[in-house]
């Protein structure tokens, strides 16, 4: 199985606006923000056989723009220019006290005015429990649109940081049994709470860590334990933890070379689960 021909979908990018990107290029050139322009993504796309992309904001105003609003309609635009290759997640904004009341706004208008794909959620960068009573509208609104909402869940460090925790994405599943979620990162550290429930999750960015810790068997029998029906393609390029941006696609392939997966649970991985989950979205791109 050579994943660098299979057929994918990435469920898991960073584009940044144009304004950010000129700073990133300017002041960091060596950063690997200063990769995360669609145009010079859409040709490692092709050398690397991803036929599609979901590009996802991460709740943060000094990333995109200071309006969750005027991400969104950025990102609307910028799935009208590259038709064929990108989908687009809403972003949100906690702006003082009123995310409860316009959080529902924002995710419907970046539905049905801007075409937008899913919902992104990054509590560490909303400062929220992903479990908060805050979110509550925000993701009833999302299971009315009958969009899917991924969900960072990388918990590393103590306080706010364990507001991503797996423990806590589930209990809102609980809440919300009709409302698709993909847990990114698979939970990171806490892996084994999401194991046994979390929904999709996608396995961006901690992938080579497992296999650093872990090593490549171990991985293969914690992907497994997920089940090939939940896990989804991603790498979360353009990586920080990457000094070369591509690097995130030559590490990924050669890691899910040495798994065991069959041609079909391959494809359900790289491309089918996404597929599904994007539904009539994926179908009117």
């Amino acid at each position: 199985m050579d994943w660098k021909k299979i057929k994918k979908i990435d469920a898991h990018v960073h584009i940044l606006p144009p304004e950010i990107l000129k700073l990133y290029r300017e002041g960091e050139p060596d950063c690997p923000w200063a990769h995360a322009d669609p145009d010079e993504y859409a040709g490692v796309m092709e050398k690397y056989n991803v036929e599609k992309t979901v590009i996802v904001p991460n709740n943060d105003g000094r990333m995109y723009y200071p309006k969750a609003d005027d991400t969104n309609r950025w990102l609307g635009e910028l799935q009208k220019k590259y038709p064929d290759l990108f989908f687009a997640f809403a972003d949100v904004r906690k702006e003082g006290s009123y995310f409860m009341e316009d959080s529902p706004y924002v995710l419907e208008d970046a539905i049905n005015e801007y075409g937008l794909a899913g919902l992104k959620i990054h509590p560490n960068n909303l400062q929220l429990d992903a479990d908060s009573l805050e979110m509550v509208p925000l993701l009833r609104k999302a299971a009315e649109l009958k969009v899917p909402v991924m969900i960072h869940s990388n918990p590393c460090k103590v306080g706010f940081h364990d507001n991503c925790a797996p423990d806590k994405i589930n209990k809102m599943m609980q809440v919300f049994p009709d409302l698709t979620i993909i847990t990114a990162h698979m939970g990171g550290m806490k892996w084994q709470d999401a194991i046994t429930g979390c929904g999709y999750v996608d396995i961006s960015a901690v992938l080579p860590e497992f296999v650093n810790l872990y090593g490549i068997e171990q991985t293969n029998r914690i992907l497994r334990g997920f089940g090939t029906d939940r896990l989804i393609f991603a790498t979360d390029y353009p990586d920080v933890w990457f000094t070369e941006t591509e690097s995130i696609y030559e590490t990924y392939c050669d890691i899910l070379n040495q798994m065991d997966f069959s041609e079909e649970e391959a494809y359900k991985i790289a491309y089918g689960n996404i597929e599904k989950i994007l539904g009539k979205h994926f179908n009117s791109n």
